[in-house]
C-alpha cells in the first residue's frame, strides 16, 4: 500500500435525472483506494443533497477527504449527454478552491489533472503543490481537457505545459492531443510531451488501446476486450491502472522518479494495468473503476 496525494475537481455528473460521483481526480482517488492504496483526496464539494453523495461515494471507496474540502458552497455539477455510441459530452458548473498540500514526503505519489489544475483559485494551488512537492514523491498529471470551458487557450496551454514539466508521468486522451496541438501526429504529440520532461508520456485512444513513450522508446499495447455500456470515467480507470501498475514495481516508480532508463516489460505491464481497469469500467454504467478482487482477477486471466 502507498500513502498518495490527489488534487482536483469533485462533481456529480447528472446523465438524465440520476446522479453520479464524478470529476476527474475524484475518479482517480476512487480508482487507486479501491486498488488498496492510501489515497488523501484535496478537492471540494458542499454540504447539500449532491455533496453528502459525494462523501458518501468516498467514504465507501476508503478515501480520506482532507480537512478543508466540504465547504458552505454548492457542490459543482456536469451535465452529461450519451451520443449514439455511448460517448459521454458534457456541459459543467463548477468551482473548485481545494485544501494546501503540505511540502513533506509522506506521499509517495502526488497526482492531479482536468479542471482544477487550470482554473483559479485552484490551480495555482495545485501548481504551488507540484513545484513544492518532496524529491521522493512521484508526480502525474492528466489534462483531461473540457474545451467548453476553457476561456484563454494560450493560458490554459501554458498551464497545462508547466504541469506536464513537473511531472514524472503524463496520460492525455487522443482528443486532448488535438486540441492541444492541432496538426500533430500522436507520436509527434507524445514526443512533444516528453521533451517538456515526463519520464512516462502516455495517450489513450479509446477503442485502439494506448501508445506510450519512454526514454525514447515506444510502446503500442491494443485495448482489453470489453462489453460497452458508456465511457464515463474510462481515461480516469485508466489513470488509477495505470498508477497501480507503476507502484506495483518499486523499481519502474524509481526510474521514473529519476528520469533513468525503466525496463521494458514493467511499462508495458503497467500500460496492461491500466487497460484493463478502462475495460472493466465501461462495462458498467457511470465512472465505477474496479475494487482490487475483480481487478486481480480480470489481469491473471
Amino acid at each position: 500500500m502507498s500513502r498518495i496525494s490527489v488534487m482536483g475537481e469533485s462533481l456529480v455528473d447528472v446523465v438524465g435525472e440520476t446522479a453520479h460521483p464524478g470529476g476527474s481526480p475524484l475518479n482517480v482517488a476512487v480508482g487507486l483506494a479501491r486498488l488498496g492504496h492510501d489515497v488523501q483526496f484535496y478537492t471540494e464539494f458542499g454540504q447539500d443533497t449532491y455533496g453528502t453523495q459525494i462523501a458518501e461515494h468516498l467514504d465507501q471507496a476508503g478515501v480520506h477527504v482532507v480537512e478543508g474540502s466540504v465547504t458552505e458552497r454548492s457542490t459543482s455539477v456536469a451535465q452529461v449527454e450519451m451520443d449514439e455510441h455511448s460517448n459521454a459530452h458534457y456541459t459543467f458548473d463548477i468551482h473548485q478552491q481545494i485544501p494546501a498540500v503540505p511540502a513533506d514526503d509522506s506521499s509517495e505519489l502526488v497526482h492531479t489533472g482536468s479542471i482544477a489544475a487550470w482554473i483559479e483559485p485552484s490551480g495555482q494551488g495545485i501548481v504551488d503543490a507540484f513545484q513544492n512537492a518532496s524529491e521522493s514523491s512521484l508526480r502525474s498529471y492528466d489534462p483531461n481537457l473540457r474545451p467548453d470551458l476553457v476561456e484563454d487557450r494560450n493560458s490554459a496551454l501554458q498551464r497545462i505545459e508547466l504541469l506536464m514539466t513537473l511531472s514524472h508521468v503524463v496520460k492525455l486522451s487522443d482528443v486532448d492531443g488535438q486540441w492541444l496541438y492541432p496538426g500533430m501526429e500522436p507520436w509527434e504529440v507524445l514526443e512533444h510531451v516528453a521533451s517538456l520532461g515526463p519520464a512516462l508520456a502516455v495517450m489513450t485512444q479509446g477503442g485502439d488501446g494506448c501508445l506510450a513513450l519512454s526514454s525514447g522508446r515506444r510502446f503500442d499495447v491494443a485495448a482489453s476486450p470489453t462489453n460497452l455500456v458508456d465511457t464515463i470515467g474510462a481515461g480516469d480507470a485508466f489513470m488509477s491502472g495505470l498508477l497501480f501498475g507503476v507502484l506495483a514495481k518499486p523499481e519502474l516508480a524509481q526510474a521514473l522518479r529519476n528520469g533513468v532508463t525503466a525496463e521494458s516489460e514493467d511499462v508495458e505491464e503497467a500500460l496492461r494495468h491500466a487497460l484493463t481497469s478502462a475495460a472493466l469500467t465501461v462495462a458498467q454504467a457511470g465512472a465505477n473503476p474496479p475494487w482490487i478482487e475483480d481487478f486481480s482477477l480480470a489481469i491473471n486471466n
